[in-house]
């Protein structure tokens, strides 16, 4: 029963699935009520639109529903016919509203712990409708997939602060830019354009396909490779067979491509510790 070690755990009493939600997604909301009100409302006789966990202005984090009974405030991401949805976090305050400090410390904190005990929760911002990720309820539109009215939620302000703090914040500990969820044709496309300037060599033992400076330099540096003496050489990745021989140098544009073409799951070495676990 995953229930939040650091939360005020009130539980509704509602009907069980069939089978357990499988959470990949989070999404956050506004009450635009206080916290106490909202929990009045959810408990009412024929209450709709409960979420998993609300967030005080003052950073306090009640939970409504155990993480594997779905939620009612997601529209189509609540529960999908393949069992999959959404973990809903509802935040006290108006749309109209910034969220406070507290709150955003707590969001966060929330998030890492879901990460945590549900990994199908991707670490990115959501795509799609049904892609594992970090949202808010309009970000894919409203009306959209997870709303079936236009709204606001959760407020232009909270929106701004999701996406240029909240959304930075919780994916820096595993080394995640928000700048590395562009659109895939929009990433190819600057690759493309920083390719068509850089020499090509010969794959490595791997099959890589790997991008190197000429052997003969000449005194026009290419744009992507900064001068010898002010780039260190790096470390080479912990999975590639040159990392037991001569160190090669770094190249955005080779990194770039790797990342770009190879699966999401492949090792892309060492990476940044996960944040602190909660006890």
């Amino acid at each position: 029963m995953p229930l939040c070690p650091f939360a005020s755990v009130r539980l509704l009493a509602r009907p069980k699935p069939p089978s357990p939600l499988q959470p990949t997604q989070i999404i956050v909301h506004t009450a635009n009520a206080t916290l106490p009100a909202v929990d009045v409302r959810f408990r009412r006789p024929g209450a709709r639109g409960w979420s998993h966990f609300g967030v005080s202005a003052t950073g306090k984090i009640t939970q409504w529903l155990d993480t594997s009974d779905p939620a009612d405030s997601a529209y189509r991401a609540n529960l999908r016919s393949d069992g999959t949805g959404a973990v809903s976090i509802t935040t006290e305050g108006h749309v109209s509203e910034p969220w406070t400090d507290a709150q955003l410390d707590a969001l966060i904190r929330l998030h890492w712990w879901l990460m945590r005990s549900h990994p199908a929760i991707a670490h990115r911002a959501c795509r799609t409708s049904a892609d594992p990720g970090l949202a808010h309820h309009t970000l894919l539109g409203s009306p959209g997939p997870w709303t079936p009215i236009p709204k606001s939620c959760p407020g232009p302000r909270r929106i701004a602060q999701w996406q240029d703090s909240l959304l930075p914040r919780v994916l820096a500990p595993y080394g995640i830019s928000v700048s590395d969820m562009r659109p895939r044709h929009e990433r190819a496309e600057e690759i493309v354009r920083d390719l068509l300037s850089v020499p090509i060599a010969t794959a490595s033992a791997t099959g890589e396909a790997l991008l190197t400076p000429p052997s003969d330099q000449s005194s026009a540096t290419p744009p992507e490779q900064p001068p010898a003496a002010a780039d260190p050489v790096p470390r080479p990745r912990a999975q590639d067979p040159a990392a037991t021989a001569e160190p090669r140098q770094h190249h955005p544009v080779r990194e770039a491509l790797l990342d770009f073409f190879l699966p999401d799951s492949a090792p892309h070495g060492a990476k940044p510790p996960p944040p602190p676990e909660e006890h």
